[in-house]
């Protein structure tokens, strides 16, 4: 039985340290720019001060770059498109700091999520389902750096071959040492971008899989039920099981009071750079803004896709209530079943305020780029006669 025992609390430590090292990695680039608001005790550092700076002056420089190039089609919808990408994260960045103590509760309350033998299993899953995804996240952001060898593979005159549309302003771009310090600036930039966006997506992701998986736990809390118990052990468990499901509501809430702005920002904003950077596509398919593309629409996704997940288990829930032998349960204990499947009848879905995170929401954006895409088709020729 000791041994038992000891081989369990090995196995709950084991999946500990496993979630430990999934927020550890997600921590680590929010410590490289000074903005490791997971830290209870963060505090606002130079390093805190540079990393925004930075945004400030890419603002500034897409402003100056987008003033002075009205002449140029392809560079003008270039700079919009990575303009956005800036846009959006210099938003979340803020959210973040505003946000910061919803964040650490969410983090608080999937660390101290209650386990039990039977949910083992499940939590091994969900460790690396998440450990996955983020990762996945990982390599497809850092995939954008790439872009800082289009100067070498596919040199653009037009931008001085740069990577980005941009230049620091009012210092010549296109001679030494200055091209030199516009070089190391966008890597600079660019390297910041997808750091951050790993970091916050994939805390975005775990929080969304955690709600999943306390949802899939309260149906393998419904199965496990004994529903011929003595009556007083029965009425206790489904106490237990109506207070669960109760706090997983109140997480939920919890995630969409933190998320909701974030979630609408992405949803904005992805539709703007997804149409500006096909029309750039739409004019030479060789344009290396495509990697860009790829790790937008993939952000999109997955998002979409994980909420999709928490819409379909909860939307089952109700089923999965219903499904018990219920009807040799006492008529007590049939009322509280009652209650909980009512309470289970709407779905939990996360939303941007305007459109809710689920798959139609996915290609909802990408259908309106294509048709902006197609409405803006005409332009190219409109910037070449005039």
């Amino acid at each position: 039985m000791v041994s038992y025992l000891s081989m369990a609390q090995k196995q709950f430590h084991q999946m500990d340290q496993g979630l430990d090292r999934i927020i550890a990695f997600l921590r680590r680039p929010l410590k490289l720019l000074g903005l490791d608001v997971l830290d209870s005790n963060w505090k606002l550092t130079p390093l805190t001060i540079v990393t925004i700076s930075m945004f400030i002056l890419q603002h500034y420089s897409s402003a100056w770059f987008l003033m002075t190039h009205l002449d140029s089609f392809v560079l003008f919808t270039e700079c919009f498109s990575t303009s956005g990408v800036g846009l959006e994260i210099a938003i979340r960045m803020g959210l973040l700091l505003y946000h910061r103590e919803l964040l650490n509760e969410t983090i608080e309350i999937i660390k101290n999520q209650k386990r039990s033998e039977a949910f083992i299993q499940l939590s091994n899953e969900f460790n690396k389902i998440v450990s996955v995804s983020v990762h996945m996240i990982a390599v497809i952001y850092m995939s954008t750096m790439i872009f800082e060898l289009t100067p070498i593979v596919y040199p653009d005159p037009n931008k001085s071959n740069l990577p980005l549309a941009i230049y620091i302003p009012h210092i010549p771009h296109d001679v030494a040492p200055y091209w030199h310090l516009n070089y190391v600036y966008h890597t600079v930039l660019n390297f910041v971008c997808v750091m951050f966006l790993v970091a916050v997506d994939g805390t975005l992701v775990l929080s969304i899989l955690a709600a999943v998986y306390q949802i899939k736990g309260l149906k393998l809390c419904l199965q496990e039920l004994d529903t011929g118990a003595e009556q007083t052990v029965l009425h206790r468990e489904l106490v237990r099981i109506c207070q669960t499901h109760q706090s997983i509501k109140q997480f939920i809430r919890l995630l969409e009071q933190t998320y909701y702005l974030d979630l609408l920002i992405d949803f904005g904003l992805v539709c703007l750079i997804l149409c500006m950077g096909l029309n750039v596509i739409a004019v030479d398919i060789m344009q290396p803004i495509g990697f860009y593309l790829i790790s937008v629409a993939f952000q999109l996704f997955l998002l979409c896709s994980c909420g999709n997940l928490l819409l379909i288990e909860s939307d089952s829930l109700s089923n999965c209530v219903y499904s018990i032998d219920w009807h040799v349960m006492p008529l007590p204990e049939q009322k509280m079943l009652m209650f909980m499947i009512a309470n289970a009848q709407k779905p939990q879905v996360l939303s941007g305020i305007f459109m809710p995170l689920i798959m139609s929401s996915f290609m909802s954006p990408l259908s309106h780029s294509i048709y902006l895409d197609v409405w803006y088709g005409s332009m190219p020729f409109w910037y070449e006669k005039n």
